[in-house]
């Protein structure tokens, strides 16, 4: 049974190597719903109206003065307020700020000094550089599969929530990051693979 799951998650690992982001689809109708939106979810389409669906993860600061950027894929302006981002001790709920169509914002560990669109200082998140994982959420529920979004790995695999998303099907969506020790930046090629800087 073990080797088994072990064999499940290393086969995840692996297209998550090979996976960026997702592609856009149709959404249904209603002047609020988005015409076109990243597939980040385990169902075809996301409900309407549920804007959690609507974020994707762009770039990862590592350290203590890191940070989470996350873009509004669709082209509907879209408030952070029902996005939580989560990692397996808990989660850091969003503001409510609007985050306009194809807008990057940053959620940051420290204080904003450097960075741009800076929506939220203080973040209670752990970005070490050689190994780690974030997820966005519709809830700050950890476990629950069906709330999961959006995750990224970066370092090794499996970690403690790689087994959710394999739950919350996200393998064609979910990412996994290269990095080490050194690493300063994940952040996605125009072609959707993640990279990492060092120092």
């Amino acid at each position: 049974m073990k080797d088994r799951t072990r064999a499940r998650l290393v086969a995840f690992a692996f297209v998550l190597l090979a996976a960026g982001c997702g592609s856009p689809t149709s959404s249904p109708g209603g002047s609020a719903a988005p015409t076109s939106i990243a597939v980040t979810s385990p169902g075809p389409t996301p409900p309407p109206g549920d804007v959690s669906y609507y974020f994707l993860i762009e770039e990862i600061g590592l350290g203590p003065r890191g940070y989470v950027s996350l873009r509004n894929f669709t082209d509907v302006a879209a408030s952070l307020d029902s996005v939580f981002l989560c990692q397996p001790d808990g989660c850091v709920d969003l503001p409510d700020v609007t985050v306009e169509p194809n807008e990057i914002v940053r959620v940051a560990l420290a204080d904003e000094a450097g960075l741009e669109n800076v929506v939220m200082t203080g973040a209670s998140l752990d970005l070490p550089p050689a190994d780690g994982e974030v997820a966005i959420y519709s809830r700050d529920d950890v476990r629950d599969p069906a709330a999961m979004r959006y995750y990224v790995q970066w370092g090794s695999t499996p970690h403690e929530l790689t087994n959710i998303a394999v739950e919350a099907k996200l393998s064609g969506t979910t990412t996994y990051a290269p990095s080490g020790p050194t690493g300063t930046r994940l952040w996605k090629t125009a072609g959707g693979v993640w990279v990492w800087d060092s120092k």
